[in-house]
């Protein structure tokens, strides 16, 4: 935002260096880009005045000028032909310097002394706009009463510095001259002059010159005008040019330069329409039809589309609403009758119609931003007191004002010691009501509760921390007081899971398996192809949004379909064998509701293959790792589809399932494309990780010698060795050492549905050697509570 400092000055009582405002604002919020003197650009050029004119002795085309500069009489040699006596010029003295680099010096013309050089509109680098009569050729010719000697900056508003404030995108409020003049006046804690809008109209009513409807009011929220008639077009007064130049505008004449003055002070971006050229006297607010057209006061035509916002007549589209004017809609130097509109637009509204026709003007870079849908009106009356005050036009009795409501002024309650907890410093509650109070927000303050009423040019503003932000940076950050940083120095640690993982891991590598990475996305075909049922909950899944494909629609619940894939991408890729592990999140939604996040469960999964691989190296490795943690399991059949109903089982501990593993089922191995023997194995990393770890006990190597016992079996074909080996333990005498399957056999010499199993007990006492009737009797002791399991010994 550049602001003019002799513009600022109008508003805010401040004697101050430059450097001092601009410390000021940068303490309280505001980084400057830039400052720009425009002093600087020319020196020692002031207003003369002539008195005498003689013809050049020695040359027919030189002038001899004496003139009046001030306290001052100079001669001059110059060759214009428009001078005349008593013609106020500009003088460029001895030593001085142009705004187009030149260097004036003192020195001789044919002989003839010259102190200085008398300055055209092009040597000033001035143009019609900038002063009348600036680009006539010869000698510019003032056209106001200046007192001899005055300095030339100052009359063609050169006496002014430009500061270039830097504003975030949450403060468009300060995209205007008053928002910045009200940021000066509380960091000075100095009044803020406001304009207070006051003029007189002619009666009438202004609904007798325009009909205005807005057809879409989620674009355009408010919409706002007025009418003049008997509009005096003429120029604008100086310090309106000189303040328009110095923000980089091009005055015009006082219609469209007060359109463009308000926009600067107030914010508020406004338009001027001819109403001659208002077909059917009317103004639609609606959006634009596809394949329309528009000119705009640039010269260049666009097509406009439906995803645009117009502001129509009867006929078409007289403005892009926000934007820029329809080149027939502009102010002519024959006006008669103008309608003032402001309103406000939505935001993106305008961002994306600007952005799609590659139009970007001040007003459109003001409506991106968010104007103050309560500024609308006070930038209506700001314009028409400046009609009234430059006689530009009769002003017509009348509003019209299309909303939908205007919203309430927002109210937050904070504490004041809220307010200093959070910032560090005790700042008196008092002054925070003061603070804020001078920025517009009305503050009431009862005992330490603090009331505001924040204005509605703040949406920045929602909650106590914003609060707390407008009062330590008008406050000062300089209040708070550095202090070294202090607190326990912590070793960083893995978390407990991680450490669990990363053993697992550790123990898994030993056995020769292979870690493999998946996507957490899979497709909703996988639960077919493991043939899971319809009711199974591993059906109920987090599905995404936006998914890159079919194949990646929905989070896993299991990990054994992404198994199966790599150990199918090995097969087709000719490699005979391997043992593989995914160690990685499942995703269980917890309810229907989408806003739900699913939990994130660590699972484990194995797969072996190759021509080595069977069901009991999966368990051994499956055991192995339980008892990283202890988990010594019992082993039972499962009823998993994927799997081969008579290879599969699930591991328990204290009747809970800690893993389920088996042969993959021939159907199910078909459908990934896979034509061998597969092993996988799914494991509860997070049951694992929440074991509270046993006390290890450690002993000392034994003394004395062990007795092993041969014990074969015949049983049912049907019961689980798991359950003859837990009767042995049960039913064992305590110095029962181990125990361990050493055979299984089915064949012609057991009878028809039996199996004989054979066990080698160990027996030791740590206290002493065991003789061999006290291990007899315990033998004939299990022997007896096998029977009851049906268990004969074999002959």
């Amino acid at each position: 935002m550049k602001v003019s400092y002799n513009w600022l000055r109008r508003y805010v009582d401040i004697d101050v260096s430059i450097e001092q405002l601009c410390n000021k604002m940068v303490q309280s919020g505001f980084e400057v880009d830039g400052i720009e003197d425009l002093s600087k650009s020319m020196s020692n050029v002031v207003v003369g005045r002539v008195l005498t004119i003689e013809k050049h002795p020695d040359a027919d085309r030189l002038l001899i000028c004496q003139l009046d500069v001030g306290q001052q009489q100079l001669q001059i040699v110059t060759g214009a032909d428009n001078l005349f006596e008593g013609a106020l010029v500009p003088v460029a003295l001895h030593n001085s310097h142009l705004p187009n680099g030149m260097h004036i010096k003192k020195g001789k013309l044919r002989g003839v002394d010259s102190y200085g050089m008398l300055c055209s509109g092009e040597e000033l680098c001035l143009k019609e706009w900038d002063y009348p009569g600036a680009e006539v050729n010869g000698i510019l010719i003032l056209k106001d009463e200046y007192p001899a000697g005055t300095d030339m900056r100052t009359v063609i508003g050169l006496d002014d510095i430009i500061i270039d404030f830097s504003v975030t995108a949450n403060r468009p409020d300060c995209q205007s001259m008053l928002g910045i003049a009200r940021e000066v006046a509380v960091a000075f804690n100095t009044e803020l002059k406001l304009p207070q809008p006051q003029y007189k109209t002619i009666g009438g009513n202004v609904h007798e010159y325009i009909e205005v409807s807005v057809e879409d009011n989620d674009l355009c929220p408010r919409y706002y005008g007025r009418v003049v008639t008997n509009v005096r077009i003429a120029q604008s007064p100086d310090w309106m040019k000189k303040f328009l130049k110095a923000a980089g505008m091009r005055p015009i004449n006082n219609i469209v330069d007060i359109t463009n003055f308000v926009m600067l002070e107030t914010g508020q971006p406004m338009h001027a329409f001819d109403l001659r050229d208002v077909s059917g006297g009317k103004i639609v607010v609606r959006r634009a039809h596809d394949g329309e057209t528009m000119t705009t006061l640039d010269g260049n035509e666009h097509k406009l589309s439906k995803d645009m916002l117009a502001i129509a007549d009867a006929e078409k589209p007289s403005c892009l609403a926000g934007i820029m004017g329809s080149l027939d809609s502009g102010i002519k130097d024959d006006t008669t009758t103008i309608f003032f509109e402001s309103a406000k637009f939505r935001r993106d509204s305008v961002r994306r119609t600007a952005r799609t026709l590659g139009l970007r003007t001040e007003s459109s870079a003001r409506f991106e931003k968010g104007v103050d849908i309560l500024n609308v009106e006070y930038a209506m009356e700001r314009a028409l007191q400046l009609i009234y005050e430059l006689d530009a036009g009769d002003i017509v009795d009348g509003i019209i004002d299309c909303n939908q409501g205007l919203p309430d002024k927002r109210i937050i309650t904070v504490l004041a010691s809220d307010v200093n907890s959070l910032l560090g410093i005790e700042i008196p509650a008092e002054t925070m009501a003061d603070i804020l109070n001078r920025l517009s927000i009305t503050t009431t303050l009862l005992g330490d509760k603090l009331t505001c009423a924040v204005p509605s040019f703040r949406d920045d503003i929602e909650g106590s921390a914003d609060i707390a932000e407008e009062v330590i940076r008008i406050y000062g950050y300089d209040h708070i007081v550095a202090r070294p940083m202090y607190g326990a120095v912590v070793r960083g640690r893995k978390s407990h899971k991680r450490l669990c993982a990363d053993r697992i891991k550790s123990r898994l590598i030993a056995h020769g398996l292979y870690e493999t990475m998946n996507y957490s996305f899979i497709s909703k075909k996988a639960f077919d192809m493991l043939d899971l049922p319809e009711d199974d909950s591993r059906r109920q899944t987090v599905s995404l949004l936006n998914p890159l494909g079919e194949e990646y629609s929905v989070m896993r619940t299991q990990l054994i379909s992404s198994m199966l894939n790599v150990i199918s991408l090995n097969l087709n890729r000719k490699i005979p064998g391997a043992r593989l592990f995914e160690l990685n999140k499942v995703f269980l939604p917890k309810s229907d509701n989408a806003d739900d996040l699913p939990d994130e469960v660590l699972k484990l999964s194995i797969g072996l293959y190759g021509e080595e691989e069977d069901f009991f190296t999966l368990k051994g490795i499956v055991e192995d790792v339980l008892s990283l943690f202890g988990v010594v399991p019992g082993f039972k059949a499962s009823k998993e589809p994927f799997l081969h109903p008579g290879r599969q089982a699930q591991a328990l501990y204290n009747d809970e399932i800690f893993a389920v593993m088996g042969e993959v089922h021939p159907d199910t191995a078909e459908r990934f494309g896979i034509n061998t023997r597969v092993y996988v194995a799914q494991i509860s990393v997070e049951a694992l990780a929440g074991i509270k770890q046993p006390l290890v006990l450690y002993r000392p190597l034994p003394r004395f010698p062990a007795i092993e016992r041969d014990l074969a079996l015949v049983c049912d074909r049907n019961l689980a060795v798991a359950e003859i080996e837990s009767t042995i333990k049960n039913f064992a005498w305590h110095n029962l050492e181990s125990i361990a399957l050493f055979d299984v056999y089915q064949g012609e010499q057991i009878e028809k549905g039996k199996k004989s199993v054979a066990y080698r007990l160990t027996f030791r006492s740590a206290q002493s050697t065991l003789k061999d009737e006290d291990v007899d009797a315990a033998l004939n002791k299990i022997i007896i509570k096998l029977k009851d399991k049906g268990c004969i010994l074999r002959s």
